[in-house]
């Protein structure tokens, strides 16, 4: 099973491709699916993070997971924003806006929060944690799509941690399939 934290690292690169794309979109169809899109991986990573991820930090750094939490709600804020500019003159400055206050928040989480949550949780509470996110992926229909949007390497450093044989010969879409076959054997 792969390590959590590289999981959620690689929603977070996936947000922020979709940011990107929502940046450069002219209004229509196109825009509206990026942003439902986005508001629903975003939503299911900040939900699995503050029902599984946050506890385990309060118990090491109260200050730091009450400032997650918080962040968390000004996401909420901004996607409901976009939602409701997604037609409208001002949708890129609430893209700006959301763009900010994520990035802001994925730099702590990387240089900070998970840094100090690998150290503390052993290699059972790690698996068992990424087991419920890909489960959760699964059940909302966006496991398969998270896969193959994540990077080749992040994929490697998966397969590698999931245990998954032959994955140094195999392509980023092969891959892809052997991590959500082996979610769903977990």
């Amino acid at each position: 099973m792969p390590d959590v934290f590289t999981m959620l690292e690689t929603d977070h690169r996936t947000v922020e491709t979709l940011l990107d794309q929502l940046a450069g979109s002219e209004q229509g169809p196109e825009r509206e699916q990026l942003v439902t899109k986005l508001s629903t991986s975003l939503r299911l990573h900040m939900e699995f993070e503050e029902s599984e991820i946050y506890p385990l930090l309060a118990q090491i750094d109260g200050e730091m997971e009450e400032e997650a939490q918080v962040e968390h709600g000004l996401a909420r804020d901004g996607l409901a924003k976009l939602t409701e500019l997604v037609a409208a003159p001002g949708f890129g400055a609430a893209v700006d806006m959301v763009k900010a206050g994520i990035s802001h928040h994925v730099d702590e989480e990387e240089q900070e929060a998970f840094p100090k949550l690998r150290q503390s949780c052993d290699d059972t509470t790690s698996t068992q944690l990424a087991a419920t996110l890909m489960q959760r992926k699964a059940q909302a229909g966006t496991l398969a799509d998270d896969l193959q949007a994540a990077s080749k390497d992040a994929l490697l450093e998966m397969a590698t941690q999931a245990g998954i044989e032959g994955r140094s010969s195999m392509t980023k879409e092969e891959l892809a399939d052997r991590l959500a076959a082996s979610s769903e054997n977990a």
